[in-house]
């Protein structure tokens, strides 16, 4: 944050031309390279007239409607998908720019959906009176529960007091069936099947072994030779007959072991189930078997329920809990729904893509920006003010906007609104003012370009001034020093004052002063030596004589000091500059504004407007000021890495 430094010299030239006159006063020697402490005087009419008082601050330029974009309904990380825009692509409202998969927030949906309907359908049962099908199946269900309650009844009681009888009986019946098994597995070898496999095993025998004795004659006649593909084709037939005959007799043999394997499986389990009831029962079955019990007592009470209910009919309170549900369900659809709909991101408004952040494929949250986007149809200046001069600011004000990268150009514009809360920065609450601007259509302005703002807070007339530099602070009161009526060789009086606008160079008196009544203007110095002279010169718009008089020098001296002394203050024209935590570039303190400081900085790092000498600083200081009242078009931009490199060269002290 800055506020220029308006040192008006012409203000000096006018009172000098109103009957004002310089003298010099030195405290401890004459000659103009004495080490000594020097101060330079003034005695300046006090004048009436108009004053307008600004406040020069610094801003950025900024949109109006800007939004930095992020999917904000997702949860979790995720990839981006797609990505349709960079930087610099003017979207319409409701223009997709980028996307993450849908598929998970698909089937969140899908689910809700899903939940929903099984919710207002349970709703629906309770509300909807019951049906004589209803009233049926609910007496089938009571049925059917005590069905189910009576077997496991019967079972329990089996385990409890088993029939020994009937388990041996069911262990000769096993071993019966058993026996009658082992016997038609002797029998089948006498079969029809068997028979069969033994002819026919014979029967290929038979054509083998003729075939071959007709194939070994050395001269067989016609009917010999006929016979032989007769037998072949019977030998085949035989084969065939013989290979099915085999097959069925195989199949019948694994059935009759498939019956032998269960009849021994029965009988195993007849006599476990003999052995266990003689020793007591199976610990684990019984309770399996009471459990069963327990089971079968509530399916039948819930049955019975049930049909109460039926004939009852709704009861409010389950009514209720199901509208409750059918409710969670449902904003649980929305927000489902919201979180498909946030996969993909839509422009809120039309604008431009200032600067996307990601690319495709990266990771993602829902605190990840995407992009940026702005309107830059509507701008607006963005103003750092200070706690200091906030109060100072209304809604209405005029300002002046310039910006860097147009010079020359000059923009107009009013305060739109005064923030209540501000940003601690570097120790200081600074506000952020937003001042409207018109008259810029034809610029190309860019979104973060440094303004330049001058903010008109007061104006008045007639009003009495008198030269900021004359103002001194004791006591936390304003003071002025006047000349000593009583005793013309005598120091000069001060005399408390009240003070109202400033425009830096001039300062408003309320009370203490009367028109026609003269003020006395000092600068201390500290050092001073021949070598400074060059360094001390105005430049060409300031006036030579009171430079010469000012600084005690020739006008050779001058002529011969412009040069180096032009070169000097451009080097550190910028030295009053502060930066936004508020430290003064030129010394390194921090200085509050009006009260008492050197004038480079104030709070938060605004230049202040009056200028005098804080302890410590020598007369180099002040041709700092007097340097550097030259237009801010001409004024170069000094960086400190050059100032560092002119205090080791002696040029600034």
């Amino acid at each position: 944050m800055k506020r220029t430094i308006r040192i008006l010299l012409a203000a000096v030239l006018v009172a000098v031309t109103a009957g004002g006159y310089w003298f010099y006063q030195s405290r401890a020697a004459t000659t103009a390279s004495s080490a000594s402490g020097q101060t330079y005087t003034q005695i300046v009419d006090v004048t009436q007239g108009s004053l307008n008082s600004s406040l020069s601050v610094v801003g950025q330029l900024e949109a109006k409607q800007s939004a930095n974009l992020a999917f904000e309904q997702m949860s979790g990380t995720t990839n981006l998908l797609t990505l349709a825009v960079q930087a610099g692509n003017v979207v319409t409202t409701g223009q997709v720019l980028a996307t993450i998969d849908p598929a998970p927030y698909e089937q969140a949906r899908d689910q809700a959906r899903s939940d929903l309907q099984a919710a207002e359908e349970a709703l629906s049962d309770l509300q909807t009176p019951a049906t004589t099908l209803a009233i049926a199946q609910a007496d089938v269900a009571v049925s059917t529960a005590k069905q189910a309650l009576a077997q496991a009844n019967d079972k329990l009681a089996d385990f409890k007091s088993p029939d020994l009888t009937s388990l041996r009986s069911a262990v000769q019946d096993a071993q019966d069936s058993l026996a009658l098994l082992q016997l038609q597995a002797t029998l089948a070898g006498h079969e029809s099947l068997a028979k069969s496999e033994r002819d026919l095993q014979y029967a290929v025998s038979w054509y083998q072994r003729r075939i071959t004795e007709l194939q070994a004659l050395s001269n067989p006649n016609a009917e010999q030779i006929a016979e032989i593909p007769d037998d072949q084709v019977s030998l085949a037939a035989a084969q065939v007959d013989l290979a099915r005959v085999q097959v069925e007799r195989e199949l019948a043999r694994q059935s009759r072991a498939a019956e032998a394997a269960k009849a021994n499986v029965v009988l195993a389990d007849a006599q476990e189930a003999l052995a266990e009831a003689q020793a007591g029962g199976d610990k684990l079955a019984l309770a399996q078997a009471e459990l069963a019990l327990h089971q079968a007592e509530v399916a039948l009470q819930a049955a019975q329920e049930a049909r109460t209910d039926l004939d009852a009919g709704a009861d409010a309170t389950k009514i209720a809990a199901a509208q409750a549900a059918v409710d969670k369900k449902r904003l649980t659809l929305g927000d489902a729904e919201a979180a498909l709909a946030g996969a993909r991101l839509l422009a809120p408004f039309a604008g431009a893509i200032l600067q996307t952040n990601v690319n495709v494929d990266d990771q993602v949250t829902a605190n990840t920006t995407i992009l940026t986007l702005a309107n830059l149809g509507t701008l607006q200046v963005v103003a750092s003010v200070d706690e200091t001069t906030i109060r100072q600011i209304s809604a209405g004000q005029d300002a002046t906007i310039t910006f860097d990268a147009f010079p020359g150009q000059s923009l107009q514009g009013k305060v739109l609104t005064v923030p209540l809360q501000g940003l601690l920065q570097g120790g200081v609450m600074v506000y952020a003012v937003p001042v409207s601007l018109s008259g810029a259509d034809n610029l190309a302005l860019l979104v973060g370009m440094t303004a330049n703002v001058e903010i008109q807070v007061g104006q008045a007339a007639d009003a009495l001034l008198v030269p900021t530099l004359a103002l001194t602070k004791a006591n936390g009161l304003y003071q002025v020093l006047v000349p000593n009526t009583t005793d013309p060789n005598g120091d000069p009086v001060a005399v408390p004052v009240e003070i109202g606008l400033s425009d830096g160079a001039y300062t408003q008196i309320t009370k203490g002063l009367n028109p026609g009544d003269q003020v006395v203007v000092q600068i201390a110095s500290t050092t001073s030596s021949s070598q400074n002279m060059g360094r001390r010169q105005y430049d060409d718009e300031c006036h030579p004589a009171v430079g010469r008089a000012l600084k005690g020098v020739t006008d050779e001296e001058a002529h011969d000091g412009v040069t180096r002394g032009r070169e000097f203050a451009d080097r550190t024209h910028d030295a009053n500059r502060a930066d936004h935590a508020g430290n003064c570039d030129w010394c390194g303190r921090r200085h509050r504004a009006g009260g008492g400081g050197h004038g480079c900085a104030g709070a938060g790092g605004e230049p202040v407007s009056i200028v005098r000498i804080e302890p410590g600083h020598s007369d180099r200081d002040v041709e700092l000021w007097l340097l550097t009242e030259r237009p801010a078009a001409e004024q170069p931009h000094v960086d400190h890495e050059r100032r560092e490199r002119d205090q080791e060269s002696g040029y600034v002290g």
